[in-house]
């Protein structure tokens, strides 16, 4: 029991996994919090040593894994950060290139994130920027909004409505 931090970082991003081995080793043993990290099936370079708090699998699935979790470490890529704030968790976003220094500077805004600049993303920034997730109630409340928002506006039930009148 307790807090579950999911670390997912980009499939498309960080292939020397610096997000992964930084959130790893910026959260072990961080008391009372679980850790759920994945590579995403990009092959290690190098072994990860895994604190006692730690579990780190290849693969899951994102739909069935987020809504468990209360803060998800990312990238920041739209799919991702939108599956995020859906499931209502707390996103601590690093960005890496493309869309995601927007995403990132957007849910800071919106106050239902935290960004950390990737030029600062240490172990030590990480575990500031996820207590901060896990702690700070107006960070959970907003991701509740989001979440809520997300359900009453059911993107599959309004893409099929809209088909449905081309037809």
């Amino acid at each position: 029991d307790g807090p579950l931090v999911l670390v997912a970082p980009s499939t498309a991003q960080d292939p020397e996994h610096k997000l992964l081995r930084a959130s790893i080793r910026g959260l072990g043993e961080l008391d009372g919090v679980r850790v759920l990290a994945t590579w995403n099936r990009r092959p290690l370079r190098a072994p990860i040593e895994l604190p006692a708090n730690v579990t780190l699998v290849e693969w899951i699935s994102y739909a069935q894994t987020m809504s468990h979790c209360d803060v998800v470490i990312n990238h920041g890529g739209h799919g991702t950060l939108a599956r995020v704030l859906a499931s209502g968790a707390v996103p601590v976003v690093i960005p890496a290139g493309g869309d995601q220094a927007e995403n990132a500077a957007r849910v800071a805004w919106a106050g239902a994130g935290v960004r950390v600049a990737p030029r600062f993303a240490s172990p030590r920034a990480i575990r500031g920027a996820t207590e901060r997730a896990l702690f700070e109630p107006s960070l959970r409340s907003k991701a509740r909004d989001f979440q809520a928002w997300f359900q009453a506006h059911d993107a599959g039930a309004r893409a099929t409505e809209l088909l449905e009148r081309l037809g």
